[in-house]
């Protein structure tokens, strides 16, 4: 049931369907890109912008961890190659 008072009301219904798009891999980031800079509808912006927000900071911080356990053994072969 659609609220006409607000405009920002979002139903469980869409948000089942979005949930499940989401889920498929490439056009789930299509879709979030899409729901989160397109569109009138104030609420669903901000949750897809959030989502964006907290893959980027899980990817930075994922990236930090890798690069600084990688980087002894990427010094080693570097040590190795120079001489």
């Amino acid at each position: 049931m659609a609220n006409n008072r607000n405009p920002n009301y979002v139903s469980v219904r869409f948000w089942m369907f979005a949930m499940f798009m989401m889920a498929i891999p490439i056009l789930g980031w299509l879709l979030i890109l899409v729901w989160a800079f397109a569109g009138h509808n104030e609420s669903r912006q901000n949750f897809f912008r959030a989502v964006i927000a907290w893959v980027l900071i899980f990817a930075t911080i994922s990236g930090a961890i890798i690069w600084f356990n990688l980087w002894p053994i990427l010094e080693k072969q570097l040590q190795r190659w120079l001489q």
